[in-house]
């Protein structure tokens, strides 16, 4: 078997399966559930291979990553000019044109380079559904701040178009972006762009947005459609993200959270998320806990990420009634 015969999943799972226990956590760690679960399914499902065969796995592998930094060092034209002297012209484009995602040199790019509030002021007279698909095209900072200067009901309505957008045809991104070229009077390179929107889209924006952006954002979601309002929620702050909170914080979680929701909920976590609440518990606590946890056994993972769950919205609930801080990648320090 050669590595041609791969489907793109398979290559990945690969990789995944030549980086070792530590380095693959770290990768799935920046992945979505949906992405991890599919990805293990692939590494799971994996035909026997060969060694060459994984060795040009690799190779492409690495071939990509230089190009990336290609793009970053030289502009694509450096990227294609790399990967074509090692993959053919045909397997470079094709990798290029993953690579040309909603940072890239996309139709809709442009407007990266422009201020934020001087987009969203262009933007405001399009219909929402179009500057959702612009804002899932901007970087993530960028996308942040032009939503943050939207009037508040058309942030939330563009959020909610955001949170449901899938994968948009290219033709479609090209024609919206040469619209917008043609009003804004700007020079527009060409280019191709597939990947748009989903809920993770809408996370990192939010991860990027100050606080009250991101409550208006959400309220307006609540009133548009509940249920996504509750998943980006949900992805917002993750069990796992417990090792944020500071101790007097958790120390006031804790006092929320029955004894067995939280003996079930540490099933089986990472260490760091154990040692988190253990030493926010006095000592006579812990031994209970403990105790608690051996008695259960073997149990149902649905069933641990149900207390699991349940904690996170004990979490949630306590920050928005102004008792506890999570703190967010854009929080800025005073001394």
């Amino acid at each position: 078997m050669s590595s041609a015969s791969l489907t793109g999943r398979q290559k990945a799972a690969t990789m995944i399966a030549q980086f070792g226990t530590d380095h693959a956590a770290k990768v799935l760690r920046e992945m979505s559930d949906v992405e991890v679960v599919e990805l293990m399914s692939e590494v799971a499902q994996l035909p026997p291979l060969d060694f060459d065969t994984v060795r040009e796995v690799v190779e492409e592998f690495v071939h990509s990553i230089q190009a990336l930094r290609a793009v970053g060092q030289g502009g694509i034209d450096a990227a294609r000019k790399v990967l074509r002297e090692r993959l053919g012209s045909a397997r470079a484009e094709e990798l290029l044109s993953r690579f040309l995602g909603p940072s890239g040199n996309g139709p809709l790019a442009f407007l990266n380079s422009i201020s934020p509030p001087q987009a969203a002021n262009f933007l405001a007279t399009e219909h929402p559904q179009t500057i959702a698909i612009v804002v899932a095209h901007l970087t993530s900072d960028n996308a942040a701040q032009v939503l943050s200067s939207l009037d508040e009901k058309l942030r939330a309505e563009v959020a909610s178009r955001m949170g449901r957008l899938s994968r948009v045809s290219p033709e479609v991104v090209r024609q919206t972006g040469a619209v917008l070229e043609r009003k804004l009077s700007s020079y527009l390179e060409g280019g191709t762009s597939t990947q748009t929107g989903g809920v993770q889209s809408l996370v990192n924006v939010l991860n990027h947005s100050d606080r009250q952006v991101e409550k208006q954002i959400l309220t307006g979601l609540d009133e548009l459609d509940p249920e996504l309002a509750e998943e980006v929620r949900s992805k917002l702050f993750t069990f796992e993200d417990i090792v944020s909170l500071d101790d007097k914080a958790l120390q006031l979680v804790l006092r929320n959270v029955a004894a067995k929701d939280l003996a079930v909920a540490l099933k089986g976590v990472p260490e760091p998320v154990k040692s988190k609440f253990l030493k926010n518990m006095s000592a006579r606590a812990v031994a209970d806990l403990e105790e608690e946890i051996e008695v259960l056994g073997p149990t149902r993972m649905s069933i641990v990420e149900g207390a699991q769950a349940e904690i996170v919205r004990v979490v949630r609930d306590l920050e928005s009634a102004g008792e506890i801080t999570i703190g967010r990648e854009t929080d800025e320090l005073v001394e």
